[in-house]
């Protein structure tokens, strides 16, 4: 199995003596990558989870306790504690969760796994079950790089089979997990059902497994630089370049911006947000969970992080105003400050106090001409949706529309007097 060892180093890159967070159960394919590890001159750190689901568990735990030390491997020991819900989703989370807690405790850049050929072709069918993109179809990454932590499965190219006979001429313990035959699982059907009957078909099929997985991974990875590049490394797409791509780089921005949110994703969604995003109307918003939602905003469109609006109303005081989301209004009935660093607004009379909010359905500015509703003004200057709702409008205490911020300014109030202010933003990136 020297072959696994020499893809660790010349394909993923990692050097040898580079220490390697392996994922043990105590199963034949985990214990296989141990015994094949143990000593290619990697250092090893073995984490094995307890779920605390069986009774077989303890037994696993001392099988791949006792292994390590052994062969002097150290040995971390977690138990998976699940109350309500989805079990199989909330575990994995909890293993990804110490996985990265152990590779920052003993300063890893790598975490090894040991999903193997058959299960990639349990994957790709699964995916093409439910539906997915041409990542997803692809079944399972070789590797992949999170936040500084390098992902891998080294025996993804390799068969149960072949895992099967290394153990058994190796001699190399192992334990059956007797949840495997169980048909009440998704995969476990495909397993004993399905991919059975595909392997009559063809005998060669998890070598036409492996061959799809490149070829899809290969092509995923060429439009995901696309991708990358059409965005200029940022989030935010331009729609004007947008429309004239290929429909596959459509695609494929809109799963990116998705997947950068770790966000639900499905062919179905892709396709409602294409359509969002091509549609001639400036402003339109589409729903991606209870926290995110996208916004097109004429030429332009990103994923956002969803604020519930609040019906701020403040009382303006001379002198410096702290507003909600941290900005500074400064207002002053004299001013011996330059006018170009302040705003100034002059009257014959106003309902004061003043009071800062923003905007509400009816607003109305005054000009020569007559009247014209804000939220036309807005439409006018081209105010995207998610930004109209954060302007701050100054009213005196009858609510007439003093000034609204960076668009307008009444100036049908009279010139006996005058007032002044300043509203200073701070980043809200």
């Amino acid at each position: 199995m020297d072959h696994i060892i020499k893809m660790l180093q010349n394909e993923i890159k990692i050097p040898l003596k580079e220490k390697l967070i392996v994922s043990v159960s105590g199963g034949a394919d985990s214990m296989f990558l141990l015994s094949i590890l143990k000593d290619s001159g990697y250092k090893l750190e073995v984490v094995h989870f307890n779920h605390m689901l069986r009774d077989q568990s303890k037994i696993e735990a001392d099988l791949v306790r006792t292994y390590c030390e052994q062969h002097h491997i150290s040995f971390h020991y977690y138990l998976i504690e699940i109350g309500e819900g989805n079990f199989h989703h909330q575990a994995h989370h909890l293993r990804l969760h110490y996985l990265k807690d152990t590779a920052k405790i003993t300063k890893a850049k790598y975490i090894l796994t040991a999903h193997h050929l058959d299960d990639l072709l349990e994957n790709i069918l699964i995916k093409l079950t439910r539906g997915s993109n041409l990542l997803g179809y692809a079944g399972m990454q070789l590797n992949h790089t999170i936040k500084g932590l390098t992902f891998v499965k080294p025996l993804l190219y390799t068969s149960k089979e072949e895992i099967l006979t290394y153990i058994k001429e190796n001699n190399i313990p192992y334990l059956n997990d007797e949840s495997n035959d169980l048909d009440f699982y998704m995969r476990n059907r495909y397993r004993h059902t399905i991919v059975p009957i595909m392997k009559q078909e063809n005998p060669k099929l998890l070598n036409q497994a492996a061959q799809y997985h490149k070829q899809i991974s290969l092509a995923f990875k060429f439009i995901r630089k696309t991708t990358i590049q059409t965005l200029n490394g940022g989030t935010t797409i331009d729609l004007n370049i947008y429309k004239s791509l290929d429909e596959v780089i459509q695609e494929d921005i809109i799963a990116y911006l998705i997947e950068k949110k770790n966000l639900n994703l499905s062919f179905d969604l892709i396709q409602k947000i294409k359509l969002l995003l091509l549609q001639d109307k400036p402003n339109l918003t589409y729903p991606l969970s209870s926290h995110y939602y996208v916004v097109k905003a004429y030429d332009q469109a990103f994923i956002k992080r969803i604020n519930t609006p609040k019906n701020i109303k403040i009382q303006v005081s001379e002198g410096e105003n702290k507003l909600a989301n941290k900005d500074n209004f400064t207002f002053l009935t004299n001013s011996n400050t330059h006018t170009e660093d302040l705003e100034k607004l002059c009257y014959n009379k106003l309902a004061f106090p003043l009071w800062l909010r923003h905007r509400e359905n009816g607003d109305k500015l005054a000009y020569k001409f007559g009247h014209k509703k804000l939220k036309d003004l807005l439409i006018d200057k081209k105010i995207p949706m998610e930004k109209r709702d954060a302007l701050w409008v100054l009213t005196d205490n009858d609510n007439q529309i003093l000034w609204v911020q960076d668009l307008y300014t009444n100036q049908m109030l009279g010139d006996k007097h005058c007032i002044y202010f300043q509203l200073k933003e701070l980043n809200h990136a």
